[in-house]
């Protein structure tokens, strides 16, 4: 808000001036975007925006209904219990719905005694027409935000029944309904009621389905009267062609002519009856869709009949529809006691197998162990996701009351799966809506774009004590194609994201034409999702989050692209590269990306090999070498230049870094964390950290990139020291290219020994002088050796041996025939200046433990070689 108002035409919320393009006048002028209820926020039109002169006020503002406030008069006669027959209700619907094909006819309600009648923009209409929700005449809209800093529940008597939405930070109150248990519910009569409602639903659905038969059945006759008519005219016109072809002597042939218009109408029938009938299940989904939502605001208001006749003095029933506001906990905090939602399951699919003859008993079945709102929701969802609506049986014919009848309008595609969660929801006494906008699922990649009716969608919005929260059944039940323990080929899975959905992790997938159903602070516009990455549910089932904010096209100058995710623990990935261009071989991007682990994060490389456009897709897993991976998120690539020459493919290995025994053993990481490492031809030291008893063994390979060959070469890493706490290698790299350290370890009571760590080293400059290391055997675990440590040694010349033999008696270095003894120094130091002699070959180092079975047996601990040039090759 700007601190003066502009001296010409100023908005009312922000003081700047409003052009005209953008203003909305209402005795004062709004920018568009300016034009919200003062207390909620909510976007507002002409025709949905309200005035807050009910008590003679000044107050220029604008206000949503469920916010605008309230005179006395109106006030008493609200709190007064509600004043109709639902028997009327079912009379009214009947005429006015039937007789146009399904869509009701308003009819103006009966002026209610008041002491000051406004009209809509004056304020609160003061009586509600029987078939609209009452939300924005009810005192539930008296919030902690109005009323001068105080609530009306501070002031009104006896008004202790209420809760908080699991424990707001904003301080709104929401009394709780008085009907909320299968207890209250069963107790109050709701269910012997719902059961005479439904039955006249039910009347009145029969009434529309004959209706749109009748009106298909009507223009199938149009078309083919259509159709025939035109039919005579071309046989008219061929006859009379073929009058005048005889007179002039020539002999057309009639038959082949007649086959061809035929064939002609054929075509021109069936392509007319596709038009057709595409149009006609529009309009019957339409009429269907309006009347369902007529059926669900009838049960909803009888239910709050029934909250009237419990408590003549409640402040809130179940007619009344919650605001759309941004939900206040996340889903998480609603997963309080997982033991309850499993018994729910379990309950929910024992009773897909079970037959029903009306809704009624359906939902009564299905919440009798529900004491919350959100238990039903629970039941119902998981339900709707089990019952295989797309399986036909011979219960239909037999049992025409059963289930299968009960569901044949979803089963034949004039109902969906969110019509049907919608009417369990609204039976259960829970406000529930269908939302439409765009989504990204099967068959969208990063990039594309979206207008008209490609990836349109649909999904649902339920309000659980007050907070809006979002459900897919389509999506949650997935329809999965391939062999899993002893399921079938074809079986469905049940997907946990998409039951009370964050808006947060919802927007990446879904777009709703209505922003506020986004159900987020600051709503996106539909270019920001567009550009955000294609994130699929299995990104979120396991924990993944971006380490930043990452677009749906990811562009690189120098042909190098690095994505970062945050993983709270070690899964498996899998990841794949392909070009936008088709005609590029799909070889020359083999070896193309690098995946390590460091910390909580997976960190992939993309080394692309010239410029161009790349789709680059993540897949994930619950383990770290699983073969079965879900799509987890994807990107499009716009390498626009590659610096220097393409870099060649890195190894064939999954990922870099720990694995999960890394934490089994309680093994760690000392000084290299990362697992990738550069070398300049110098010797590294890894140094691992080991906290109780276990055996390691390592490998050592190196992979040529010229022809993708992997060769091992142990000689050049050396254990060169190992304790109870830790070990420490050597490592050497005699030339350019890549090389693969890996760590094996198990504890003392395994044979068998994992891999807990990779290591990938780059060497970028090699250095001549490197020398491989001695080669060790089994009895050196726990030994130290300090010099020499290059494992080839010149003939003729004379070193100083220096090596840590815990519990040994005696150490020899052996060299031909001649044992050369090792004196004991300080601890466990073994010591000793020899000459190598003129003669290539092996210098042994031997020792006698204590501790063998046998004390004169002789343990190989070294393996030098002698040789008179120190040059070696791998």
């Amino acid at each position: 808000r700007a601190p003066k108002p502009a001296q010409k035409d100023p908005c009312y919320r922000c003081n700047r001036r409003v052009l005209p393009p953008d203003q909305v006048r209402v005795d004062v002028l709004y920018h568009r975007q300016c034009f919200r209820c003062r207390i909620c926020g909510l976007l507002l039109t002409m025709q949905t925006f309200y005035r807050n002169d009910a008590n003679d006020t000044t107050d220029k503002e604008v206000y949503c209904k469920s916010h605008v406030g309230k005179n006395i008069g109106q006030v008493k006669y609200e709190r007064q219990p509600l004043d109709f027959d639902i028997e009327n209700i079912s009379q009214q619907s009947q005429v006015n719905s039937i007789k146009y094909g399904g869509s009701s006819r308003k009819t103006s309600p009966k002026p209610v005694p008041s002491p000051r009648n406004h009209s809509p923009r004056g304020g609160s209409p003061l009586g509600t027409p029987l078939g609209q929700s009452p939300s924005g005449s009810s005192m539930v809209s008296v919030t902690p935000r109005t009323m001068n800093g105080s609530t009306f529940y501070s002031h009104a008597p006896n008004m202790t029944d209420f809760n908080t939405s699991y424990g707001s930070s904003t301080g709104y109150y929401r009394p709780r309904p008085v009907l909320q248990s299968f207890q209250d519910f069963e107790t109050s009569g709701v269910f012997e009621a719902q059961s005479v409602l439904e039955s006249r639903h039910r009347e009145e659905e029969e009434r529309l389905q004959r209706f749109l038969l009748e009106e298909r059945e009507k223009e199938m006759r149009k078309l083919d009267d259509t159709i025939s008519s035109e039919k005579d005219r071309a046989a008219a016109d061929l006859l009379s062609s073929f009058e005048h072809m005889s007179m002039s002597g020539s002999t057309p042939n009639l038959m082949a002519e007649r086959e061809r218009i035929e064939d002609h109408f054929r075509r021109t029938r069936e392509e007319k009856l596709k038009v057709m009938m595409d149009k006609i299940a529009t309009e019957e989904k339409t009429r269907t869709a309006k009347m369902l939502d007529r059926h669900g605001q009838e049960m909803l208001l009888l239910i709050a009949k029934k909250d009237r006749e419990v408590d003549r003095s409640a402040l809130f029933d179940h007619s009344m529809k919650p605001p759309v506001m941004p939900p206040e906990t996340k889903k998480a905090d609603l997963y309080k006691s997982p033991e309850v939602f499993k018994k729910l399951d379990e309950r929910a699919i024992e009773l897909t197998n079970k037959d029903y003859s009306s809704y009624t008993d359906l939902v009564k079945d299905l919440t009798r162990d529900c004491q919350t709102e959100l238990e039903k929701v629970r039941v119902i969802f998981r339900w709707v996701i089990a019952k295989d609506l797309g399986k036909h049986n011979v219960k239909e014919i037999v049992r025409p009351n059963s289930t299968a009848s009960l569901l044949r309008g979803v089963r034949t595609g004039k109902e969906t799966y969110h019509q049907l969660f919608k009417k369990l929801c609204n039976f259960a006494g829970l406000h529930c809506e269908i939302i439409l906008g765009y989504s990204k699922g099967a068959g969208y990649k990063p990039g594309m774009r979206m207008d008209g009716t490609s990836f349109r969608n649909s999904w649902t919005a339920v309000s659980i004590d007050g907070n809006w929260r979002l459900v897919n059944c389509t999506w949650a039940a997935r329809r999965v194609t391939g062999h899993k323990d002893d399921l079938p080929e074809i079986f469905y899975k049940y997907d946990e994201f998409y039951f009370l959905t964050d808006p947060e992790d919802h927007i990446y997938q879904h777009y709703p034409d209505d922003s506020q159903w986004q159900l987020i602070d600051i709503p996106l516009p539909f270019s920001e999702f567009l550009n955000l990455p294609v994130v699929k549910s299995p990104f979120f089932n396991y924990g993944l989050r971006f380490y930043s904010n990452y677009g749906a096209t990811l562009t690189t100058d120098s042909g190098m692209v690095e994505i970062r995710l945050i993983s709270y623990k070690i899964l498996g990935f899998g990841h794949v590269l392909e070009s936008y261009d088709k005609s590029v071989d799909t070889r020359s991007l083999e070896g193309r990306v690098l995946l390590r682990h460091v910390k909580n994060e997976a960190i992939f490389t993309i080394n692309l090999p010239k410029k161009g456009l790349y789709y680059f897709s993540i897949y994930t897993g619950d383990y770290w070498h699983s073969d079965c991976l879900e799509s987890a998120a994807s990107f499009l690539i716009n390498c626009t230049d590659v610096i220097g020459a393409p870099s060649p493919p890195y190894p064939p290995v999954p990922f870099y870094g720990p694995t999960p025994m890394m934490d089994t053993l309680q093994i760690e990481t000392s000084n290299q964390l990362d697992p990738l490492i550069v070398s300049n031809g110098e010797s590294l030291d890894i140094t691992f950290k080991l906290s109780k008893d276990v055996k390691i063994t390592h490998t050592f390979q190196y992979f040529d990139a010229s022809d993708s060959s992997v060769s091992d070469i142990d000689r050049y890493v050396f254990l060169r020291s190992r304790t109870d706490t830790g070990a420490t290698y050597m490592v050497r790299c005699p030339k350019e290219g890549y090389y693969i350290f890996s760590l094996y370890a198990a504890d003392e009571n395994n044979e068998t020994l994992d891999c807990v760590y990779r290591y990938l080293v780059i060497c970028q400059q090699a250095n001549q002088a490197t020398n491989v290391f001695p080669k060790t055997f089994h009895k050196w675990q726990r030994c130290t050796l300090h010099e020499p440590v290059y494992g080839d040694l010149m003939t003729n010349k004379r070193y100083s041996f220096r090596l840590d033999v815990p519990q040994a008696v005696e150490v020899f270095l052996v060299i031909g025939d001649i044992w050369h003894h090792l004196k004991r120094k300080l601890g466990f130091t073994w010591e000793g200046n020899i000459n190598t002699g003129k003669n290539p070959g092996t210098a042994k180092i031997y020792a006698r433990f204590s501790v063998d079975r046998d004390a004169s047996t002789f343990s190989r601990l070294l393996d030098y070689e002698l040789i008179e040039d120190a040059e070696t090759e791998i």
